[in-house]
């Protein structure tokens, strides 16, 4: 077994270098097929490269958290194994999967998040922000078994020292079965709430994105019919005019209600295989190229958010398929073949790959 005492977890929103601006672009969608497949779509958006590779721990893996004056918090074994992406080259989790088809994933959650405070005697219950989403991924297999876990622990504001500062986080949970909780640190308690609409974006909490929705209601993926404006007639200029108003920005609300009408309008699809390509569509329409959100901070260069991979995992099949915005070819990794009962950590290289452009020519006929 190998002892994990200084494993922080590093959310896709923030990893704060020196003098470096705070990404805010990360979302997520669900999409379930026919069959009863779940899978799940993320974005990491962010300024410096994070160099990410897949990290494979298997079980058995021991854990301790800090706590903020530096004593030990909350020791645990991980029973189950998981499987998500680090970054700079360390064991730093961004989310990811488990054996038992349970995804956790960190996303930045600016001015809002509000940690709980423990006492002396709490120590041993206390759970850095840094740390929290390999607690769950390591020891839950359902969501009920996410609500029995936080309420045993104490989520304490802890300094990360990557980042210099208590990351602000809030997180999304998701089962097989496709349901899936919100977990937010609101004024100094943990708020969980179901999400019925199975996409997650940044702040303002969860809550007001769901009444944000009520501002969107008139869009529907059908095309507007002809309109008569006393004696003229108004037609619509090319097709989707019916999903006209749809904000088309990078902000956390926008990025929200654009990935949960998109989802809700799309086609059904039957089986798994077809719920990962429809991800991989439906979250391109959130992704972000390189120059499209800046920064700009005085007398320095802009910074410039952009993303830097996508990744579908499929809950059900327990996989993660994943692109690098250097190399958009899709690569998948079975957390089924991994070493469950290994000894150590393993790494899978994501972003240090070029792509393969599939020569097609000799198809001509």
């Amino acid at each position: 077994m190998q002892k994990i005492t200084h494993f922080f977890i590093v959310t896709c929103c923030a990893i704060c270098l020196l003098n470096t601006a705070i990404a805010q672009a990360c979302t997520g969608v669900r999409v379930q097929s026919t069959d009863g497949a779940v899978t799940f779509a993320r974005t990491l958006e962010f300024t410096t490269s994070l160099k990410s590779n897949l990290l494979f721990t298997p079980r058995r893996q021991q854990w301790t958290s800090p706590t903020p004056d530096g004593k030990k918090g909350m020791t645990w074994e991980n029973k189950y194994a998981f499987l998500g992406p680090n970054g700079l080259n360390e064991p730093l989790l961004l989310g990811g999967i488990n054996e038992k088809g349970l995804y956790i994933g960190a996303f930045w959650f600016p001015k809002l998040a509000k940690y709980q405070e423990a006492t002396k005697d709490e120590i041993t219950k206390v759970v850095a922000p840094s740390i929290f989403t390999a607690l769950l991924l390591g020891t839950c297999a359902t969501l009920d078994d996410v609500r029995n876990k936080i309420a045993q622990i104490k989520l304490v504001g802890v300094i990360n020292t990557k980042l210099g500062m208590v990351p602000p986080l809030h997180w999304y949970a998701m089962d097989k079965s496709g349901k899936a909780l919100v977990i937010e640190p609101i004024s100094g308690e943990i708020v969980i709430t179901e999400n019925p609409v199975g996409v997650f974006t940044n702040a303002p909490q969860f809550s007001w994105h769901l009444q944000n929705l009520s501002n969107y209601m008139n869009l529907t993926s059908n095309s507007c019919k002809p309109k008569k404006i006393h004696s003229y007639t108004a037609t619509s200029i090319g097709q989707g005019s019916g999903m006209l108003g749809l904000p088309g920005d990078f902000t956390p609300p926008s990025r929200f209600v654009r990935a949960a009408l998109l989802s809700n309008a799309t086609d059904p699809v039957s089986t798994a295989d077809e719920a990962i390509n429809q991800s991989f569509m439906l979250i391109s329409n959130i992704s972000i190229a390189k120059g499209l959100v800046k920064t700009i901070q005085h007398d320095k260069k802009p910074s410039i958010d952009y993303t830097q991979w996508t990744a579908v995992y499929d809950l059900t099949r327990r996989r993660c398929y994943f692109k690098t915005y250097d190399n958009q070819d899709v690569r998948v990794v079975h957390l089924d073949k991994l070493p469950h009962d290994g000894k150590q950590i393993l790494t899978i290289p994501m972003w240090n790959s070029k792509p393969e452009y599939k020569d097609v020519t000799g198809q001509a006929k």
